[in-house]
């Protein structure tokens, strides 16, 4: 029970430093442009989802995730070296970050359905106009 409210600690923390070594240790080409987004933490800390977002085709997500798995024991050494205080660093899992994704989608549809109705305003006003 003490270790659950320990938990998003230790998720902020692994997320600052998986993202630090992603993005300024790491020297693969397929992983420009990754975004570490949120870390969760199995209750018990031996695995971990490491969720990333990317603005690229299926092709290059395919491709860093990849790359992250198989630079996972390289991570995980490096966090271990960073993080002293904690007792088991856990096994990392990536997984792309659709939210992000359907949040910019979400956005273009309320963008265009504004500017739609903006349109039929105009339209409406410049019938107005004309009588």
């Amino acid at each position: 029970m003490a270790q659950n409210h320990r938990l998003p600690m230790m998720a902020r923390e692994f997320l600052r430093e998986i993202a630090k070594i992603v993005n300024f240790e790491m020297q693969d080409p397929r992983m420009k442009m990754v975004t570490i987004t949120k870390v969760e933490p199995a209750p018990d800390v031996k695995t971990a989802k490491v969720y990333f977002s990317m603005i690229a085709d299926e092709k290059a997500r395919a491709e860093a995730v990849r790359a992250l798995q198989d630079a996972r024991n390289f991570i995980r050494a490096q966090l271990r070296a960073r993080m002293k205080s904690v007792r088991y660093i856990p096994e990392l899992m990536f997984k792309f970050d659709q939210s992000i994704e359907g949040s910019i989608r979400i956005s273009k549809l309320i963008d265009k359905v504004a500017a739609e109705r903006e349109e039929a305003e105009a339209a409406r006003k410049e019938g107005e106009k004309v009588e």
